[in-house]
C-alpha cells in the first residue's frame, strides 16, 4: 500500500510540473517495479492488472479523441440538419404508431430505415416527451 502511495505522489508531482503524459508514467512505473522484483519468470498479477489498466486507458483516450475530433467538425449547419432529420424521424415514428397501433422496435427500425438501437433511442425520446407510452416484455418465449 505504501509503495502505491509513493508512486501516486511521484506521478502527481510529475503531472503538476508539466511532465510526461500518464501513459508514459505508467510504463515507467511498471519498469521500476520489474527492476525491484528481479527477474522472476512467473507472471506478476499486479503487472497484469497494470497492463489491463493501461490498455483500458488507451482505449478511453482514443474514444475521447475521436469524439472531440468529430465534434470539432460539426458546424452549426450540421447541428441544424441533424435536428431537422430527428424531427422528421419522430414524425414518421408517430405516424407509424398511429397507423399500426403497436410496433416492436425491430419493425419500426426497418420501416424508418435506421438501426434498432436508433429506433429504441427515438422511442425513448418520444416517451420522455410524453408523445408515446412504452410497454416492455421479454424478447424470448419462456421454455416449458
Amino acid at each position: 500500500m505504501m509503495m502505491g502511495m509513493g508512486m501516486m505522489k511521484k506521478m502527481m508531482a510529475k503531472m503538476g510540473s508539466g511532465g510526461e503524459n500518464p501513459m508514459a508514467m505508467m510504463q515507467e512505473m511498471m519498469g521500476q517495479m520489474e527492476g525491484k522484483q528481479g527477474s522472476s519468470e512467473a507472471a506478476n498479477p499486479m503487472q497484469n492488472m497494470m497492463g489491463m489498466c493501461m490498455s483500458m486507458q488507451a482505449d478511453m483516450l482514443n474514444a475521447m479523441h475521436k469524439a472531440t475530433t468529430m465534434a470539432a467538425f460539426a458546424t452549426p449547419e450540421l447541428h441544424a440538419l441533424f435536428a431537422t432529420w430527428m424531427e422528421n424521424l419522430e414524425s414518421e415514428a408517430l405516424a407509424a404508431l398511429t397507423q399500426q397501433g403497436e410496433v416492436d422496435t425491430a419493425a419500426l427500425a426497418s420501416q424508418l430505415k435506421i438501426s434498432e438501437a436508433s429506433a429504441i433511442h427515438l422511442v425513448a425520446q418520444l416517451a420522455t416527451q410524453g408523445k408515446v407510452h412504452l410497454r416492455a416484455q421479454t424478447s424470448a418465449a419462456p421454455a416449458n
